[in-house]
């Protein structure tokens, strides 16, 4: 059980990390950013349309036509949302609330472990879990709006997510590494 809180406290801090400095990153410099992102995705989709052909090539030579247009379909349309990124802007808000909306349910789930383990104040948790939830509704629902301040509150909601998510796992570390072979301790007892 201690293990499982360890890979899962580990699992959560990281990305706690990235979501900071992602969040500081919309925050300060929302455009560059959001032309940034929009660029690397169109990217992916180009390089995923590129494997797509090649794949097909070498799995069943050039009599697989179908498979080698489908490839080319998504390589040319990642080379239009290349160059026009602004089709791609009005998705990356839906998917960044999507991203807080799971934070949040992970956040839940350690509020859970923590009134299991009977912390002092658990129910914190559970607010700073909820918080996150309501952001990421409020991010999918605010997603056609004006890209810049949309951009600006998903930066300061990424940098709130991954601060709770810090504060959150501490609180489940601290309340669970007191528990020794089923009985609670105190350090001073140690």
């Amino acid at each position: 059980m201690k293990e499982k809180i360890k890979e899962f406290r580990l699992n959560i801090t990281i990305p706690a990390i990235f979501t900071v400095a992602v969040g500081i990153l919309l925050l300060v410099f929302p455009v560059e950013s959001i032309a940034t992102i929009s660029k690397v995705i169109a990217a992916i989709i180009i390089l995923s349309g590129i494997f797509i052909v090649i794949s097909q090539i070498f799995e069943r030579g050039l009599n697989n036509g179908l498979g080698i247009a489908v490839g080319a379909i998504v390589a040319v349309i990642g080379i239009w949302l290349f160059n026009d990124s602004g089709k791609i802007i009005s998705i990356i808000p839906i998917a960044i609330g999507v991203i807080l909306v799971i934070h949040g349910v992970q956040d839940l789930g350690m509020a859970i472990e923590a009134a299991k383990a009977k912390a002092t104040g658990f129910w914190v948790s559970f607010i700073l879990a909820a918080i996150n939830i309501i952001f990421g509704i409020i991010c999918i629902g605010a997603a056609f709006q004006v890209v810049s301040l949309a951009t600006q509150l998903i930066g300061i909601m990424l940098i709130w997510d991954g601060i709770t998510d810090f504060g959150i796992v501490h609180s489940v570390r601290k309340a669970t590494g007191s528990v020794v072979d089923g009985t609670i301790t105190k350090e001073e007892d140690i």
